[in-house]
């Protein structure tokens, strides 16, 4: 490829409906590899088959992972998610190397270790009863008990060649969040992943919790620092780190806001110094976040989840730019279109909205800005696209440059 275009990379969602493999139903091939020249017009140059490969991260630009949501990885029953590697060849072509089942269901995410010895994946199990008994409460009274599948962070040893490795350690974690029967955070969910350094920080939507580790580089095992617990009902998603600062930034799922936490270099335990608003004033007052004297709820209290209500924000992904400067963040709505919302970063960390950005889709789930932060590339899977913005000196998004009609994106890789 000559060095007028430039090669990029998208994971994609690949179960099909009426298969009880993901939280999402698509129509992917797997990997895509993707050329764009200078006037932004992009092509697909070849896929590889990556079982319900939705993320996708890569290492040095010399290795892509990908996390497989499933059950039923490879087609056993049971088996649970999965994890991939490829390769980057010169030409920016990507040659399958293994996978690995990933010892835990709904494999949601993947990152590698700044030194390239480990691939730690999270799995978010599941998302609704796979086992129930019934046992005998304290007058004798049978009564149903449900049982969902492990959520964990397991982690992988990486070969030299970049190929899977063994694993080297499981850590599950269990609890609850806010609860309506039938709905909601019904058991713990670990919906990503994220490391620098040695220190490991996990968005426990389930569990309105970040969960906080380091992990050792010799022998790949994870210790468990801290559980933050958030207020009930924000699901905390996605997360990033601030590429100078000791910040870490997460996005919230069923209620639409960023939590800013300071982090302790030495002790890794975080702080939290600021839940900033990724929507429009009125929003918040059409839709106030309940105060809840309980993370459980009783059967008729209201479900928090933003799936009772299709006209609810339901944020997916977070980014910033790599001077640190502006934060985005992608916002799903079932009901309307979706939007992006562009945050000002501040000297101290906080941040103040600057703009909210209509789509032309109501799901953007991945997205992601080159490393001169002057294009901004956005997945909208209900719309099988993917579409390039502008981005201005001050940070906002500006105009449309170029998009590809391709079968259910979900990431972008720059």
């Amino acid at each position: 490829m000559d060095q007028t275009h430039t090669i990029l990379y998208a994971g994609s969602v690949s179960a099909g409906r009426g298969k009880a493999a993901a939280s999402v139903t698509g129509s992917g091939e797997g990997i895509y590899t993707l050329s764009m020249d200078s006037d932004c017009h992009l092509q697909k140059l070849a896929s590889v088959p990556c079982e319900n490969s939705g993320i996708i991260t890569e290492w040095n630009r010399k290795y892509i992972y990908a996390a497989s949501e499933t059950k039923d990885f490879t087609g056993l029953n049971g088996s649970g998610g999965g994890v991939s590697a490829c390769r980057i060849e010169e030409d920016g072509s990507l040659s399958f190397l293994n996978d690995s089942i990933s010892y835990g269901a709904r494999t949601s995410y993947v990152s590698v270790s700044e030194s390239g010895k480990y691939l730690l994946a999270s799995n978010h199990g599941s998302h609704s009863t796979v086992t129930c008994h019934y046992v005998q409460d304290d007058q004798g009274k049978w009564v149903l008990q449900r049982g969902f599948d492990d959520s964990s962070i397991a982690v992988f040893s990486l070969r030299e060649d970049g190929s899977i490795g063994e694993l080297t350690d499981l850590k599950i974690f269990t609890g609850s969040g806010y609860w309506c029967h039938g709905g909601g955070q019904s058991a713990s969910h670990l919906h990503c992943v994220k490391i620098r350094g040695d220190l490991v920080i996990a968005c426990n939507r389930g569990c309105d919790a970040i969960e906080v580790m380091r992990l050792d580089e010799e022998t790949g095992k994870l210790t468990v620092l801290q559980r933050i617990l958030t207020k009930p009902g924000l699901a905390p998603r996605h997360a990033v780190f601030h590429p100078e600062k000791n910040l870490l930034y997460v996005v919230n799922e069923n209620y639409p806001c960023v939590s800013v936490f300071e982090v302790n270099e030495e002790t890794g335990f975080l702080t939290e110094l600021q839940t900033a608003q990724v929507m429009e004033d009125e929003y918040y007052r059409e839709r106030p976040l309940p105060e809840f004297a309980k993370r459980h709820a009783d059967e008729g209290e209201k479900n928090t989840s933003g799936f009772g209500d299709r006209n609810a924000v339901m944020c997916s992904d977070i980014h910033i730019s790599s001077d640190g400067r502006h934060l985005y963040v992608s916002d799903r709505c079932f009901g309307s279109d979706g939007s992006l919302s562009v945050l000002d970063v501040s000297e101290d960390g906080r941040l103040q909205l600057k703009q909210v950005f209509p789509l032309a889709g109501k799901d953007p789930r991945g997205f992601n800005l080159n490393k001169e932060n002057t294009l901004l590339f956005v997945s909208l899977l209900d719309q099988n696209l993917i579409q390039i913005f502008s981005l201005a000196e001050d940070g906002r998004i500006r105009e449309k440059k170029g998009e590809l009609q391709i079968s259910s994106p979900c990431s972008v890789i720059v």
